[in-house]
C-alpha cells in the first residue's frame, strides 16, 4: 500500500499518551496463551507477547511500542490471520505516526516514508523479524472482520549508539550526542516541559582534536560552516518548523547551569543538529513546568 493512503488513517494519539496515567483494569491474558490481549488503541513498554483480535467493526486501530531511550524494539510474529480479501491489513511503521506526522521527522531518518512502513495480509505470518531503528515502534491495522488478528513477540535490545527517542517520563536527565556522525538526533517528550541545558560542546570539539571555538555559547550558529546547533522547541504533533523554536544554541559550556526553558506544549524536542565535522554532545534535564512557566509559554504552541 503506498505511503499517502497509510497516511489517512489518522489515529487520535492524545488518548494513547493518556492511558499510562488512567487507572487501568489489569492487562488480560490469552486464555490459550500467556499473550496480553490489547486494545484497538494501546501503548505498551514492556517486552512480551501481545494479540488483537478485530471486533468485526472494521475500526482503525493502533499499538504503539515504546522502549527506554536506549534500546530497540525488536518484533516477530507468531500468529497471523488477516483476510486480504475483506481488505484487512496490517502496518509496521519505524518509529510513530500521529496525523499524518512522524517521529522521527522525515528529514532526521535515514530510510524514507515508504521504506519505514511494511504492509502484510494474508494467512502465513511475515518471516521476517523487525528491528526498529529508534525505541518506537508502530503496528497500525485495519481488519474488518471479527475473530482475525495477530500475535506479536517483542524484546528490547540495546542501542550502542541511540540518537532519536521519545522520552514517555515526565522528568529526566539525557544526554544526546552524534558520536562524530553526520546526523540530526532528537529526543521528544510527550509533556509540557522546562529544559535546562547543563552542559554544550556543539560546533566546538573537532575530529581532528583541535577547538575552533571560544568557550562560551553563542546564538549565531546557522551562520556557521557546518551549522551544528542544538535547538529546543515545541508543539502539538510530532514535527516541529523554525516558529516552534524557543531556543537555538551552539559552542561550548561544560557544566554550567543555564536558565530554564519553558515549553508549554503538548510535546517537547530537544534536536542536536549535526554537520559530521564535530563529536557533538548536549546534556540537558527536563522537569515539569509550574502555572508561572505556563503562563510564560502560554500562546506559542
Amino acid at each position: 500500500m503506498k505511503t499517502s493512503l497509510l497516511i489517512t488513517w489518522i489515529l487520535n494519539l492524545a488518548v494513547v499518551f493518556a492511558l499510562p496515567m488512567q487507572k487501568r483494569s489489569p492487562s488480560k491474558r490469552n486464555a490459550r496463551s500467556s499473550a496480553t490481549v490489547v486494545q484497538c488503541m494501546d501503548m505498551h513498554s514492556f517486552a512480551g507477547e501481545y494479540k488483537f483480535t478485530a471486533d468485526g467493526t472494521g475500526s482503525v486501530c493502533g499499538l504503539y511500542l515504546i522502549s527506554l531511550p536506549e534500546k530497540l524494539i525488536e518484533l516477530e510474529f507468531l500468529e497471523f490471520d488477516v483476510g486480504c480479501e475483506a481488505g484487512g491489513l496490517v502496518a509496521l511503521v519505524d518509529g510513530w505516526e500521529m496525523n499524518g506526522q512522524f517521529f522521527p521527522p522525515p528529514s532526521d531518518h535515514h530510510l524514507s516514508l515508504d521504506e519505514r512502513y511494511m504492509t502484510y495480509c494474508g494467512q502465513s505470518k511475515p518471516r521476517k523479524i523487525l528491528v526498529s531503528s529508534q525505541n518506537v515502534l508502530l503496528i497500525q491495522n485495519r481488519i474488518p472482520v471479527a475473530g482475525q488478528g495477530f500475535t506479536i513477540k517483542v524484546n528490547f535490545i540495546d542501542n550502542p549508539q541511540p540518537c532519536n527517542a521519545v522520552s514517555m517520563f515526565t522528568q529526566g536527565v539525557y544526554t544526546l550526542k552524534n558520536f562524530g556522525q553526520r546526523r540530526n538526533c532528537s529526543i521528544s517528550i510527550i509533556y509540557p516541559e522546562v529544559v535546562h541545558l547543563v552542559s554544550v560542546d556543539v560546533g566546538v570539539t573537532a575530529k581532528m582534536n583541535e577547538i575552533d571555538s571560544d568557550i562560551g555559547l553563542s546564538e549565531q550558529c546557522l551562520n556557521r560552516m557546518g551549522s551544528d546547533y542544538v535547538e529546543v522547541s515545541g508543539g502539538n504533533g510530532f514535527e516541529h518548523d523554525t516558529r516552534n523554536r524557543r531556543e537555538l544554541v551552539c559552542g561550548l559550556n561544560a557544566g554550567a547551569e543555564r536558565r530554564g526553558i519553558p515549553v508549554a506544549c503538548t510535546n517537547t524536542v530537544v534536536r542536536l543538529v549535526s554537520s559530521g565535522e564535530y563529536f557533538n554532545t548536549v546534556t540537558f534535564v527536563y522537569t515539569q513546568p509550574s502555572q508561572q512557566d505556563v503562563m510564560q509559554d502560554e500562546g506559542s504552541c
